[in-house]
């Protein structure tokens, strides 16, 4: 009984955390079918709920029964979360992207020990410290090489990076929130918010990668190093060079646009890598920004996404499907680890 009351009072404090609820926020969305103080004492193990107040819990915090009573099966260090909008972001949303990621981490490893199918991470650079643009760009070329991906446009990052054993977790947060990163024990894990246009989420994907695999010991670096690697990996600087040339007084938006349809990256971060390759000067550079604070129509225009695909991780998905169509776990469990009605489960299933 202890351990139960346990699980589920850590299960309802993180389901109340993830729902940026104080207790008293709790009370007054059960209508004061609870005190406050009995809210205290489920999140502190001391009693239980009735199965009333349980189900009314679960409704209030829309989450299903099975949640609270799920054993935890991941430990994650809470020092090892970085937030670089912290922020922007305020302390209770921060812990909300926290508790919804450890879930999603919880499911996503559940599933792979059903199916037994979990991929080993290998990427590691970190042996070349990385202090400088050039060497950043140089880890980038490395990732590109050894993913034999040659200099052609990445199609499918998020299936790329699934592939070598990164989880890749989207989650429905704030529009202030990017991504972050995290080892959970040895599995990496990118979080990234699936509001985000393609081309922001693209160069997210490999900004959190530069953060898993590069060594940056100058703190003050980091953030800059991992968007010229990510830049490089989206597109390499040789590509860009020859389709730019390698000096440039004005640059068109529709030359732009052209490598932008192809290979999914953002206007400001291509004249952004134009000005780190001197392709054009800084002057040039920030008349560009000015030009973009001053008109709000070219603003709008620079930022317009236009890219093809509106990429979304699938895998997790695909594996709990897998694993029902092998009989290895039942409709409801799909359901729980989907989040989703059992009928629509089956209607999804559509066995072949």
């Amino acid at each position: 009984m202890e351990e139960r009351n346990n699980v589920f009072a850590y299960r309802l404090m993180n389901a109340r955390k993830i729902r940026c609820l104080s207790q008293r926020d709790l009370c007054d969305r059960l209508n004061g079918l609870v005190s406050a103080n009995a809210i205290a004492k489920y999140e502190t193990g001391k009693m239980l709920p009735s199965s009333t107040v349980l189900i009314a819990i679960a409704d209030a915090l829309d989450m299903g029964l099975d949640y609270f009573f799920r054993p935890f099966t991941i430990t994650i260090d809470p020092d090892a979360w970085e937030f670089r909008k912290k922020s922007v972001l305020g302390a209770k949303k921060v812990e909300a992207i926290k508790q919804m990621v450890a879930v999603e981490i919880e499911k996503y490893a559940e599933i792979e020990d059903v199916l037994g199918c979990t991929k080993p991470f290998s990427l590691d650079y970190k042996a070349m410290a990385v202090d400088t643009e050039e060497t950043a760009r140089a880890v980038a070329i490395r990732v590109r090489d050894d993913l034999k991906l040659g200099r052609d446009a990445i199609s499918f990052p998020i299936e790329l990076l699934e592939n070598q054993g990164i989880r890749i977790v989207e989650i429905d947060a704030d529009e202030k929130f990017y991504g972050t990163c995290i080892m959970a024990g040895s599995v990496p894990v990118i979080v990234i918010n699936k509001k985000m246009i393609p081309e922001r989420k693209r160069f997210t994907l490999f900004h959190e990668l530069g953060h898993l695999v590069m060594n940056i010991s100058d703190s003050t670096k980091q953030e800059k190093l991992c968007n010229v690697f990510a830049n490089e990996v989206l597109i390499p600087s040789d590509v860009f060079v020859s389709m730019m040339g390698h000096s440039r007084r004005d640059i068109s938006l529709l030359e732009l646009r052209s490598i932008q349809i192809e290979y999914g990256i953002s206007i400001e971060a291509l004249m952004t890598k134009a000005n780190q390759l001197n392709i054009i000067t800084e002057s040039r550079f920030q008349g560009f920004y000015k030009k973009m604070n001053k008109f709000p129509e070219f603003r709008a225009e620079v930022k317009r996404s236009v890219y093809k695909y509106d990429e979304h991780s699938n895998r997790f998905n695909r594996l709990v499907y897998k694993a029902l169509a092998s009989e290895l776990i039942s409709f409801s469990k799909a359901a729980s680890l989907l989040d989703l009605p059992v009928d629509e489960v089956r209607k999804e299933l559509n066995l072949l």
